[in-house]
């Protein structure tokens, strides 16, 4: 699932709107539409921003290869 998807998946069971996000984030609305659609590629710190935002960490904004993998594991054992 790309960044944008997530950060899309996460506002709406949030139930915020674009704009609400952009508020919260101090961002503008344009930016999260683009953000979303996966136009524009955020900063690292923006998705920190975002991630505040939405009420979760960063790391699983990002769904980095090491938690997929982790998470593979623990399933394994």
């Amino acid at each position: 699932m790309t960044l944008g998807r997530k950060i899309r998946n996460r506002r709406e069971e949030l139930r915020m709107t674009q704009p609400e996000l952009a508020e919260t984030a101090r961002l503008s609305q344009s930016s999260i539409s683009q953000i979303e659609k996966g136009v524009f590629i955020p900063r690292d710190s923006t998705i920190v921003v975002l991630a505040l935002a939405l009420k979760m960490p960063p790391e699983e904004l990002l769904g980095t290869e090491t938690n997929q993998i982790t998470k593979k594991e623990k399933k394994a054992s």
